[in-house]
């Protein structure tokens, strides 16, 4: 198949791309700042320009015959009037815009766009699948808007799906590689109360995830991209200072969060306990289930 990705280049997009490639995939990844044709990310991936605020050139999905959309504005900076527009924007406008270009293509049977457990909002211990009810804060509503958004892909006939991902590990980048620094210098613990769900998934588990939505003609509507077993905060700080034979006993207190944070705080001292079961019920088997078995695997060492 020829698949193009979106945010191509980045900390999902990459391995997604190299991935792709090596399963024999023709890949195409678009990202904001692509040399056009050059193949930094190996052999069988073009490269080329998408930019989430801009229309895409004429004809740039001609060929592809599915479509994997991560691009979007980062949720990791304060989140200031200007920064919250920018996420919304990059989403909402983005989306469309791709899902134009796939519906222009002709080629394109599959829209595979990525989505977040923001969407349902924070929910305390309660088992929450993909027909729960979203939230109302700022990043439910963020994530609303970005699944109504590929309503022009799914109207036009193209199979859609929306992977409502989680806390994605991998020491490349995000949450792990922010929180290896403190944990490997003895000083990690528990933010906040320690009782807020995380929701997480191996970056490998992920990346399976978006090949099967792309094989599985069956699969539509949302899907919920995290681990069959979402732990507490205080329950993966615990994980990881065994992973890394370091300590986890000082918290973060949640007025520090806050101070430091401002509303950016709420996503990590609230949190939701999502279970995958679309993708269980489709037969997708996670090779990273429990939360020892991924961290052993990322950071290459055993648990005590």
């Amino acid at each position: 198949m020829r698949i193009a990705v979106t945010g191509g280049t980045g900390f999902i997009g990459r391995a997604l791309s190299t991935r792709l490639a090596r399963e024999g995939h023709q890949v195409l990844a678009l990202s904001r700042h692509a040399a056009k044709g050059s193949s930094r990310l190996g052999a069988g991936v073009a490269e080329d320009v998408f930019d989430a605020m801009q229309a895409p050139r004429k004809g740039l999905l001609s060929g592809c015959d599915a479509v994997v959309h991560l691009a979007g504005e980062s949720i990791a900076a304060r989140w200031t009037p200007e920064h919250k527009e920018r996420v919304m924007q990059s989403r909402t406008r983005g989306t469309r815009a791709i899902a134009e270009a796939a519906v222009e293509a002709k080629s394109v049977k599959a829209f595979i766009c990525a989505s977040a457990v923001g969407y349902y909002g924070p929910h305390g211990a309660e088992e929450l699948s993909e027909n729960s009810p979203p939230g109302d804060d700022f990043l439910a509503q963020a994530c609303v808007a970005w699944e109504a958004a590929t309503s022009l892909a799914r109207e036009a006939g193209l199979r859609t799906v929306s992977v409502r991902t989680g806390i994605v590990l991998h020491p490349e980048g995000g949450a792990l590689k922010q929180m290896l620094i403190p944990f490997r210098l003895g000083t990690g613990g528990r933010l906040g109360s320690g009782k807020q769900y995380m929701s997480w998934i191996h970056r490998d588990d992920l990346l399976s995830l978006y090949l099967h939505a792309v094989r599985q003609d069956s699969i539509r509507g949302p899907m919920n991209g995290t681990a069959p077993n979402p732990v507490t905060n205080q329950e993966f700080t615990r994980a990881l200072g065994r992973a890394l034979h370091r300590p986890a006993v000082l918290p973060a207190p949640a007025f520090a969060l806050k101070l430091a944070l401002g509303e950016m705080s709420s996503m990590l001292l609230t949190g939701q306990r999502v279970l995958p079961r679309r993708a269980l019920a489709s037969g997708f088997s996670f090779a990273f289930p429990e939360l020892d078995g991924a961290l052993r695997d990322l950071l290459g060492r055993k648990a005590a």
